[in-house]
């Protein structure tokens, strides 16, 4: 026969070690739990970075390509504009002649032009200097582009519209005559090195004068 407040049973006894082996289960699974919530934080922060470096490489990719295509259309811009340039530094040296026309004057346009278009230029010079006279130079020529081509030697070719003004005076600039010269030509420029030669000129239109 059992005393009454005799030894705990058997499964009281066990209530101890099953609370513990539950608490242990618990925080077993709770730091494993954790472990994996860090490792998924890991791998998702490693592919983060992996991203933000590929997006880092794109961008600097568009940043080459970008530069590559803005120096190539440059230097397009750039080779297709130099014989019109070079053609407006010419016709500025003839506009500087024609009021300063003396014979260094002249031979200075040998630089810019060839023999054959330097003759086309020459006729108001010598018109002026066997006159005694040269422009008052307070008009400049007027110049528009219509047209530039390039053939398979690198030589240009450039058609144009001017309006030059001849206003004449004599050594005392006392007004001789006024003319005002509308036409249209064509130039052709050579390569020569560095610069640009005009090889020759082409009058592509009837010229028209007028008093001004």
């Amino acid at each position: 026969m059992r005393v009454v407040g005799g030894e705990p049973s058997p499964l009281r006894r066990l209530v101890p070690w099953l609370t513990a082996l539950v608490i242990m289960g618990v925080v077993f699974g709770v730091t494993i739990w954790a472990r994996q919530q860090d490792a998924a934080r890991r791998v998702a922060e490693s592919r983060v970075e992996v991203a933000e470096a590929r997006a880092v490489a794109a961008e600097a990719s568009l940043t080459v390509i970008a530069r590559t295509s803005q120096a190539a259309t440059a230097t397009a811009v750039r080779d297709s504009n130099e014989p019109e340039a070079a053609l407006r530094r010419a016709l500025d040296l003839v506009f500087e002649a024609y009021k300063d026309p003396t014979d260094a004057k002249l031979r200075a346009l040998s630089d810019a032009f060839s023999p054959e278009a330097l003759s086309f230029e020459r006729t108001e010079a010598e018109h002026l200097i066997s006159g005694g006279m040269h422009l008052a130079g307070g008009t400049p020529y007027q110049l528009d582009v219509l047209s530039t081509a390039s053939n398979p030697t690198g030589d240009s070719q450039i058609s144009t519209h001017e309006v030059w003004t001849y206003d004449e005076v004599d050594a005392d600039n006392r007004r001789t005559r006024c003319v005002r010269e509308e036409s249209e030509q064509t130039y052709d420029l050579r390569r020569v090195a560095a610069s640009w030669l005009i090889a020759n000129i082409t009058l592509t239109g009837s010229t028209r004068r007028t008093d001004c």
